[in-house]
């Protein structure tokens, strides 16, 4: 009977020390994968830009207009990010000193680039003309 605990108490020894071993061998590896999740958490926080717009004087009185949608800038043009979007083309109009008298949007159009279910956002393409 002696000998069954101690040979019992020498596998939970040798049990313990194995599960030390393997702790060990984890532990070069958790600054690799803290690393990892921080640039993960890094590209998805900084990937989603806000303003992306391009603006074309197409004439001195006519312009075109783009603003890019996306999960926070939608493409419905009742809500807040169509106000913003209509701030940002008046923005632009004044920075290229154009239509200080006003202007007219003739055209608003949806531009989606690519298609299939990760299609999220696309182009909205404003054209007008100075007052």
């Amino acid at each position: 009977m002696r000998s069954d605990l101690a040979e019992c108490l020498l596998q939970g020894r040798e049990r313990e020390k194995r599960s030390a071993g393997l702790i060990r061998k984890s532990d070069p590896m958790r600054p690799l994968v803290l690393a990892c999740f921080v640039m993960l958490a890094g590209y998805i926080i900084d990937n989603d830009p806000v303003r992306v717009e391009n603006f074309t004087a197409d004439t001195p009185a006519t312009f075109t207009y783009d603003a890019w949608t996306n999960t926070v800038m939608t493409a419905n043009d009742d809500g807040a990010a169509e106000e913003i979007r209509r701030g940002w083309l008046a923005e632009a109009l004044a920075a290229n000193g154009m239509c200080a008298a006003g202007y007219v949007v003739e055209t608003r159009r949806f531009e989606q680039p690519w298609e299939g279910p990760f299609g999220n956002g696309g182009d909205i393409v404003y054209t007008g003309r100075c007052l």
